[in-house]
């Protein structure tokens, strides 16, 4: 309950502040490294098992709390084809909120990571008060059609089994296909502050099982590379407008692409 209060406390004295000040971001930043390494030879007959590692940071130019970013799209480059239908999946409905994952859908865990996010007032210092640092796990999700990131924190607020549903869609020129993660809108705002989600590292595993692909069982990971090399990233984050003071974001605010490489 001490925490509630003190959560209360500073989400009035932010948004007292954010009152007497009017801010209109045009500084998001976004930035996202790929980590990934291949095991043994690649090609398009034998993929490689691949370990990836995603890394996304969004903040502001000037080092201050960023806009709430609703929706953010990965763009996948050809050379990295993803096994999903051929993994054990998990509904989300099975996870959000519960105070546990059924046993049912453990074996679609696909990886791990970290998270952490800030409650604010866009424009204004991060305060360290209301920043969350958060624990995740990847699951397959809805038949290999979705890609589940499942977040959990203790502290400023009681986090339980909080999903953010990542959907594949195609994806074009160099990229093979995309995921577009959806922020649920109760974490973007909570007790009168915008919650930004600021960075994500989640690594997704190599480990490999056996499954019948093409009639045949062979030895699949969730992503497989059929080439290694330098390899073209993109990373398009959509940001909401400010909104009024002590209120949520509203929709239509910036939108920052970034293109990048990686290698494997």
């Amino acid at each position: 309950m001490r925490k509630l209060f003190v959560l209360f406390a500073v989400g009035a004295l932010v948004c007292a502040v954010a009152a007497t000040t009017a801010f209109a971001l045009t500084n998001n930043t976004v930035n996202y490294t790929v980590k990934a390494k291949k095991k043994g030879k690649a090609s398009k007959a034998k993929p490689a098992p691949l370990s990836y590692e995603g890394i996304l940071d969004v903040g502001t130019s000037d080092g201050k709390q960023p806009n709430v970013a609703p929706t953010t799209k990965l763009y996948f480059p050809k050379q990295i084809v993803q096994m999903a239908k051929y993994f054990p999946s998990c509904n989300a409905k099975a996870i959000d909120g519960q105070s546990s994952v059924p046993a049912s859908c453990k074996k679609a865990v696909i990886g791990h990571g970290t998270a952490s996010a800030s409650g604010g007032a866009p424009g204004q210092p991060i305060n360290p008060a209301t920043t969350e640092n958060l624990t995740v796990t990847a699951y397959n999700g809805a038949k290999g059609k979705q890609l589940l990131l499942v977040v959990n924190g203790s502290s400023p607020l009681q986090i339980s089994n909080r999903v953010i549903v990542g959907k594949l869609g195609p994806g074009g020129g160099k990229f093979g296909y995309t995921v577009t993660f959806t922020v649920p809108a109760d974490l973007q705002f909570q007790l009168g502050l915008q919650v930004a989600l600021t960075n994500f590292d989640v690594s997704i595993s190599p480990k490999t099982h056996t499954a019948k692909v093409k009639g045949k069982k062979k030895k699949v990971s969730y992503l497989m590379a059929t080439k290694c090399g330098t390899l073209p990233t993109q990373t398009t984050v959509n940001f909401d407008q400010d909104g009024a003071p002590g209120g949520p974001g509203t929709p239509g605010g910036q939108t920052v692409t970034v293109q990048g490489s990686m290698k494997c």
